[in-house]
């Protein structure tokens, strides 16, 4: 049986979305898009500064970018990003949080197109 952890960390979490949005659709596709033109290129930053071993600098980052994953409703992700945030703040070792960074990497590059599919579906 697969890890019922990473079978979630590439969907949506529509009943977030609507719980943030109440059903909004034109706001959600505007976040689909702002999240996707703007938000997105930037999570390269964070593999930057693991490489660099600069853990203040991925804690930082991670913590600015927490809420637009949530935002989207990627909620498996955020729990992801959250724990690469606290092992950023406690100094892990770089493997340690270079296999969380992979998880949240995979699960955020597997979202993107569902991501892009839906905001079509919004839009049109």
């Amino acid at each position: 049986m697969a890890d019922s952890n990473s079978i979630a960390l590439h969907t949506i979490d529509y009943q977030r979305l609507n719980e943030l949005y109440d059903g909004d659709n034109e706001q959600i596709a505007s976040l689909f898009e702002l999240f996707l033109d703007e938000v997105f290129p930037d999570f390269g930053e964070i593999e930057n500064e693991i490489e660099r071993q600069n853990w203040p600098e991925v804690a930082q980052i991670t913590h600015k970018m927490l809420p637009w994953v949530g935002m989207v409703g990627l909620t498996a992700l955020e729990a992801k990003l959250r724990t690469i945030e606290a092992q950023a703040k406690a100094g892990s070792a770089r493997d340690e949080i270079m296999v969380t960074w992979s998880q949240f990497k995979l699960g955020l590059n597997q979202s993107m197109p569902i991501i892009r599919e839906e905001l079509v579906k919004l839009t049109s």
